[in-house]
């Protein structure tokens, strides 16, 4: 994906960019580059990308999220090929989490690990609810 800001902008608060929209225009990008494969498959790949994308913005290793993949199937192969393409994304994504975290450590003087365990509920909520395209 591309963005008209950068994740600095981001982290900085310099532009209002949340989980919400980042889904969204990742989903939005999916549909456009499969939009030969039906709604389902193309959720299906969506949901492996961003999982993907925010194993690795949490500080875990690419290869290691490949590993638990079913190496019979289509998504190993296809995350390694957008290993590339991927990572503007989950420099973004993780600037979005940093940006959460932030707000609670110096907005609300929330001890780091508190606000890392509320944004990790706040990101299970957002992933759960239904996506809006």
């Amino acid at each position: 994906m591309e963005w008209e800001f950068t994740p600095e902008q981001v982290v900085g608060c310099e532009v209002d960019y949340g989980l919400e929209q980042f889904r969204a225009d990742m989903l939005k990008e999916v549909k456009l580059n499969m939009g030969q494969m039906d709604d389902a498959q193309q959720l299906k790949i969506f949901s492996a990308m961003y999982e993907l994308c925010y194993w690795v913005a949490t500080g875990n290793d690419y290869d290691e999220f490949l590993a638990t993949q079913d190496q019979d199937s289509f998504f190993p192969s296809f995350l390694e090929s957008i290993r590339d393409n991927l990572e503007p994304n989950i420099v973004m994504l993780g600037a979005i989490l940093q940006r959460l975290i932030m707000d609670r450590v110096e907005g609300q003087s929330m001890p780091l690990e508190h606000a890392i365990k509320e944004v990790d509920e706040l990101h299970r909520k957002v992933v759960a609810a239904p996506l809006l395209n």
